[in-house]
């Protein structure tokens, strides 16, 4: 990804994250929808190009998911690589849709997915934890995901 490209997506990632209302999932009925459960999702360092070499490679199961912007799915899987120890590298994150679809996004430590290929493409994603630090991103520690938001 050039810099530009990476300045950019950190841009929309911002701007979408402060216009999205902080702590509360949206229902199916609230503009774009999401996926109202999570699974665990685990976490395991991996070689790769954080800190010490470490990546932290994570996934998560989402269900019940309603939205336009995902017509005829209701679960998927989300996975993503991420640099450990590494505050504002960029990540890749994939959500593979229960109809075999595929969305990529990028995105940052605030658990917001900006989707660029796939179902969904342009739109934010936010994955929502029910640990109250943030810190998941930078932890291998499993937590809880409650829903996916979309934020757009």
């Amino acid at each position: 990804m050039s810099v530009h490209r990476a300045v950019l997506v950190a841009a929309i990632l911002c701007a979408v994250s402060v216009s999205a209302p902080e702590g509360r999932a949206q229902s199916p009925g609230d503009g774009g929808g999401g996926c109202k459960q999570g699974s665990l999702m685990t976490g395991r360092l991996i070689p790769g190009t954080g800190s010490a070499g470490q990546n932290i490679r994570r996934s998560a199961t989402l269900r019940e998911c309603v939205s336009s912007l995902l017509p005829g799915i209701d679960a998927g899987q989300f996975s993503v690589t991420i640099p450990w120890n590494a505050p504002g590298a960029p990540s890749a994150a994939e959500f593979a849709w229960s109809d075999g679809s595929v969305s990529r996004a990028s995105g940052f430590g605030n658990g917001l997915w900006l989707i660029t290929d796939g179902p969904a493409t342009g739109h934010g994603i936010q994955v929502d934890v029910a640990d109250t630090w943030n810190g998941w991103y930078y932890s291998y520690a499993d937590v809880t995901v409650t829903s996916a938001t979309f934020r757009s």
